[in-house]
């Protein structure tokens, strides 16, 4: 995503009925859910009930699903189904706009997801593993394909596919599908995976996938990392996050580049906040240079 949001530490479960706990990782949401099944959602709805989870009134959302294919568990028999969850707030304790630091909240979106569910005692409605933060994942407009199967190498095979179809639908502003890819494969494997991946995407997301390679000290992909740092036409917060790789896995031949985009006039909010990040990561990468050679 753009920006790093605070994480709380996952439990080995969400506690259903109980505090909620954000679930980062592919796996943790699945170990957590009954059902993990791709499907096309409509649009969230509140329905009007109050829930208190955790302390606060939240608000009950639900969407309308048909499920394509699961992996996890057996999907009940209806062909729609009713999926619910709850927002971080009620609506009734907003006043005059929100803040909110912490864990990403979410509900379904509406399309194709990637979902987590447990089962109610209603078998045409489900709930998300975690009622208020963000547990399903959104997927690409088209499946794309691979076969039906449930066992752990193609589940694997399945999830790749459908997180690197929808980093090419959503690189423009959203990278983190790059991230899935490795949590599902696996450092050693997932490094091979994107590295191939990286050949038949447009040079965009490329550049996206350097800065994964090389923060995993793939030193070979640095120069695709500067190139993105001094693109004056990429997204601010696509140099950023090559700053912040350079900053912290970059080597001496990273420093010039840093300092030159730390040093540029900025006309921006976007470009004084890049400029901080690769005054930041400047200081990270010398800082780490010189413990280096003492």
């Amino acid at each position: 995503m753009r920006a790093a949001i605070p994480l709380l530490l996952a439990l080995s479960s969400a506690v259903h009925g109980g505090i909620p706990r954000y679930l980062p990782g592919v796996w943790q949401r699945w170990d957590a859910s009954d059902l993990v099944c791709t499907g096309v959602a409509s649009g969230p709805v509140r329905t009007g009930i109050t829930r208190t989870i955790d302390g606060r009134d939240r608000d009950q959302l639900s969407s309308e699903v048909k499920f394509e294919t699961c992996f996890k568990g057996k999907p009940p028999a209806p062909s729609r189904v009713r999926v619910v969850g709850y927002s971080v707030m009620a609506n009734k304790d907003i006043h005059g706009g929100v803040l909110y630091s912490g864990p990403p909240p979410g509900f379904v979106r509406k399309g194709r997801n990637l979902l987590f569910l447990r089962q109610t005692a209603t078998p045409s409605e489900l709930e998300v593993t975690v009622p208020i933060y963000e547990t399903a994942i959104r997927l690409a407009d088209s499946r794309p394909h691979y076969p039906n199967d449930t066992s752990a190498i193609a589940v694997r095979f399945a999830l790749t596919r459908e997180f690197e179809a929808a980093l090419v639908q959503f690189d423009e502003n959203d990278v983190s599908d790059i991230d899935r890819i490795l949590d599902v494969l696996g450092n050693v494997e997932g490094i091979g995976e994107l590295t191939k991946f990286s050949k038949t995407v447009p040079p965009p997301i490329q550049r996206d996938i350097a800065l994964a390679l090389l923060k995993h000290d793939q030193l070979e992909y640095e120069p695709v990392a500067i190139s993105l740092l001094i693109d004056a036409s990429a997204p601010e917060w696509k140099r950023a996050n090559a700053a912040n790789a350079l900053g912290e896995h970059g080597t001496e031949h990273a420093l010039p580049y840093l300092r030159q985009v730390a040093s540029e006039a900025a006309t921006t909010d976007d470009l004084k906040s890049l400029h901080v990040t690769a005054l930041r990561a400047t200081q990270r990468l010398q800082h780490r240079l010189t413990e280096q050679r003492e």
